[in-house]
């Protein structure tokens, strides 16, 4: 799978790349959140048991987080990719700017980087929230229900960390080299 994954997006263009995973991943992630959003918000009008109260609360608070992190990736990463992608194109220089162009470009890829953190971070704490799987004598079909969607949004972030950490990011950095952001 892996080798099949590398030949799919390998050779596939930076700006090209983004897209693509903006088309695929974020969108998907983005109506993957809010059908759980809406899911959990009709939950938190039920009165039930407590861990039910709690379980909903933990995921309108994970969905808010990236749903953030999407908008992050929308309003800053994306914008700067396609700035990126037009000075390799452009065949631009940054030896010959000013520091600022350097620190610019350091800044989105630490930024990115840590942002990867955060994905981790909601990573984890996806799985610890997750209803036991026994729970459909416990719990209503409606957080069954709830439940399911958080592991596609799980799944999916769990897409998107990988192809952002194995394809996105060493794209930015052999990028950033052919501009000689580095230097």
């Amino acid at each position: 799978m892996t080798r099949m994954l590398n030949e799919q997006y390998s050779k596939i263009g930076l700006v090209d790349f983004v897209e693509r995973l903006s088309e695929e991943c974020y969108n998907a992630l983005e109506k993957l959140c809010e059908i759980a959003g809406k899911q959990a918000d009709k939950l938190d009008g039920l009165e039930l048991q407590q861990a039910t109260s709690q379980y909903t609360t933990l995921c309108n608070t994970l969905i808010k987080e990236i749903k953030q992190c999407l908008a992050v990736r929308r309003e800053i990463y994306i914008p700067y990719i396609q700035s990126l992608g037009h000075k390799v194109a452009d065949q631009h220089n940054c030896a010959n700017c000013t520091g600022s162009c350097k620190i610019n470009h350091d800044m989105q890829l630490m930024e990115l980087m840590a942002s990867h953190n955060n994905i981790k971070g909601i990573l984890y704490r996806l799985q610890m929230v997750s209803l036991p799987l026994y729970s459909e004598t416990i719990y209503p079909d409606a957080y069954r229900i709830l439940r399911n969607q958080m592991a596609l949004i799980e799944n999916g972030l769990t897409e998107l960390f990988f192809l952002e950490e194995h394809y996105l990011i060493p794209k930015i950095v052999e990028a950033q080299k052919i501009i000689n952001a580095g230097s």
